[in-house]
């Protein structure tokens, strides 16, 4: 995916992300991180199609996302948005069996391919012993499981993930990141995720776009990216960066 010279503002005056230019590489993880406000959800929004940007143009494929037709371009990417909202009393399996609308035609029952996308849904989620459960009984982390689960089910070479650990306890946040890279790593998906913590966006991802205030000040990877000169510039933070056997990269933050 390229995006290029986009330009989006919410009421056409203030514009929110301000001539973006950025490349999005196919079969990595890209994650998107800066401070509050600076527009990384909405780029998320404007690169799913859920925002029209006021200029420029953003390339799927070779051809412009918004030359696509609904069902079409739901083939081609799927999102998992920060807020997410559902029936109490729906199923787990019935929930995630809507990742295959864009694939069905209308009135027809599920068929074999349907059936197999949502068993290995349910299986890469974790989520087999849990299908006949209502949403209601479920603990947060298995519900941001679900609706990852409802995407994997629409089959999509691309995912996009909008603060996917936001309200999770540190398990359940591991857990979910643990599955992405699953996903990349064994299943060749193409990631984009929108992440808070710095340093979970180093652990888990091949690429990094660093944003503040709707521009892109940086891309690139992680070890080039997260410097101390940059979070002092994009954050106003001081930190110390360390270097792990294990853990690898990681920041601890001095202060203001």
């Amino acid at each position: 995916m390229e995006i290029k010279n986009v330009v989006f503002s919410y009421d056409n005056v203030r514009d929110q992300l301000k001539d973006i230019t950025v490349g999005i590489e196919q079969g990595k993880v890209t994650t998107i991180i800066g401070p509050n406000g600076c527009g990384k959800s909405t780029l998320l929004n404007v690169m799913s199609r859920n925002y029209t940007p006021r200029q420029g143009s953003i390339i799927l494929d070779g051809k412009e996302i918004s030359t696509y037709k609904a069902k079409e371009f739901a083939k081609k990417l799927a999102v998992v948005h920060q807020q997410n909202e559902a029936p109490a009393d729906m199923t787990v399996e019935n929930l995630v069996s809507f990742g295959r609308l864009p694939h069905k035609k209308m009135f027809k029952r599920p068929n074999e391919d349907d059936e197999q996308s949502i068993e290995w849904a349910l299986e890469k989620t974790k989520l087999q012993a849990k299908r006949k459960m209502v949403i209601s009984e479920l603990s947060g982390g298995e519900k941001q499981r679900v609706w990852i689960a409802m995407m994997l089910a629409q089959n999509t070479p691309i995912l996009f993930l909008d603060e996917p650990t936001t309200f999770l306890d540190m398990y359940y946040q591991i857990e979910i990141l643990d599955l992405v890279k699953h996903l990349n790593e064994l299943h060749g998906m193409t990631i984009v995720m929108v992440l808070h913590d710095i340093n979970q966006a180093i652990r888990y991802s091949n690429s990094i776009i660093m944003m503040k205030d709707g521009e892109v000040k940086m891309k690139g990877h992680p070890t080039d990216v997260i410097t101390v000169e940059a979070m002092k510039d994009i954050y106003g933070v001081d930190v110390i960066v360390k270097e792990d056997e294990e853990a690898g990269r990681y920041l601890v933050p001095m202060g203001i």
